[in-house]
């Protein structure tokens, strides 16, 4: 019998000291307050960074005043079959980009996930390269496509779901306000399109807006 554990992938960005973060907000930096070479008995880190860097999970408070805040996330939402799309576009994705998905694969229903896979995992690592506003991200016509078949979650490849020059706000609203939980910076670099396995859970971070997350996946079909 196989190890539950086997066929899972970490499709999680490791977090690093001056990796690239949202303009306006901390450079992610380590302070170490003891260590043991130094003579202290152990080593003890304080990591300063925004709760939106990396690999990360947007809690309904980030853009909704009434939103709950990432403590109270469900562990559903990020628990569960999922699906990982190809989308290949030019700029912000729209509704014609999902529809194509949808004709070539089979109809998303309610309470599914969806994880979208666009040029910006063609980069090496953009972790470590000046932020892009130029990045692909969810126009607010698809959210608004993604909230009306009541999805259960939405996974990007990128630091924000939404596009950085317009509609940013827009994106995240209309999928905040459907009840559409929002995972950002997702690597899929390496991962095919198709079904899988999901596991992503948020830290119990009480009054936060948002949250970094593990995410691992199952390839299932």
């Amino acid at each position: 019998m196989s190890n539950w554990y086997e066929g899972w992938t970490d499709v999680t960005y490791p977090i690093f000291e001056g990796m690239t973060g949202w303009p306006g907000q901390p450079e992610t930096s380590y302070d170490v307050l003891s260590c043991i070479h130094c003579g202290d008995t152990a080593r003890v880190t304080v990591v300063t960074m925004s709760v939106h860097s990396g690999t990360h999970m947007d809690a309904p408070s980030h853009f909704l005043a009434q939103g709950i805040d990432i403590s109270r996330a469900p562990i559903d939402f990020g628990m569960g079959p999922a699906r990982i799309a190809h989308i290949d576009c030019d700029g912000p994705i729209t509704p014609a980009h999902l529809d194509a998905y949808v004709a070539r694969t089979r109809p998303l229903e309610a309470g599914e996930r969806l994880i979208l896979r666009t040029p910006n995992s063609d980069k090496q690592f953009w972790l470590q390269d000046p932020f892009d506003t130029e990045y692909r991200g969810i126009g607010p016509e698809a959210a608004h496509w993604i909230a009306e078949r009541k999805l259960k979650m939405v996974g990007v490849d990128y630091l924000s779901v939404g596009p950085f020059h317009q509609g940013n706000p827009q994106t995240h609203r209309a999928l905040m306000t459907a009840g559409v939980w929002i995972v950002e910076g997702i690597d899929l670099r390496k991962v095919a399109e198709g079904d899988y396995d999901l596991i992503c859970l948020p830290l119990k971070l009480v009054g936060c807006d948002g949250s970094p997350v593990r995410v691992l996946i199952r390839q299932t079909a």
